[in-house]
């Protein structure tokens, strides 16, 4: 860890700001030291899905990295962040010499690996409305400070289970007038988690 500190750098990122674009060279792995970085993949008809999240102590870029493909991902800053770069040479050369390092590399790009695979079976199989009550769920589990309060917006929503912003704005205001939900400028009210689950489980399109 101290060789990889001394050939990494450290970069701020204002809100909104493109870190590396989907298909660029994978010449960086990163850690989040603070805010959230998130991984927006783009499709053929301009449509933009987050697929991944990442928070602090986070690392990611890493499979590019080992596998020397290009980024399949753009990563976005989500807010104000911090993200240590280190070298994809000198990355690779601290895995080719601490066996821990590279387990838990393999472990965390498992899991992620496993996430996707799931991320890709909701969109197949489950319609808005589940995908959206599970979404929010996550995130306000995600949360450590208020599991009831989520804050997001409704655009960044609709990228996170890939539909489109009126098709959230439609669900959230049903939800609203049913009791379970109290929205605000960017930020979702969790009343009736029951009801929220019940629908997250619900895989009729």
């Amino acid at each position: 860890m101290d060789s990889l500190a001394k050939v990494s750098t450290l970069r701020t990122l204002p809100k909104g700001k493109i870190l590396f674009d989907q298909a660029s060279p994978s010449n960086q792995a990163y850690i989040v030291r603070s805010g959230c970085i998130n991984l927006v993949l783009t499709t053929p008809d301009g449509r933009e899905l987050v697929i991944g999240s990442m928070k602090p102590f986070d690392i990611f870029g890493e499979l590019g990295v080992v596998t020397g493909a290009t980024r399949s991902t753009q990563a976005v800053a989500q807010k104000t962040s911090e993200v240590v770069s280190i070298p994809a040479e000198d990355f690779l050369a601290q895995l080719e010499q601490d066996p821990r390092l590279m387990r838990r590399v393999l472990e965390i790009t498992s899991r992620r690996l496993q996430h996707s695979s799931e991320r890709e079976s909701d969109l197949a199989f489950r319609d808005a409305p589940s995908r959206l009550a599970k979404e929010l769920l996550r995130l306000s589990e995600d949360d450590r400070h208020s599991q009831e309060l989520v804050t997001i917006s409704q655009e960044e929503l609709a990228q996170h289970i890939g539909t489109t912003r009126q098709t959230v704005a439609n669900v959230l205001g049903r939800w609203r007038r049913r009791g379970w939900i109290i929205t605000g400028r960017g930020k979702i009210m969790l009343v009736d988690r029951p009801a929220l689950k019940r629908q997250s489980e619900d895989f009729t399109a």
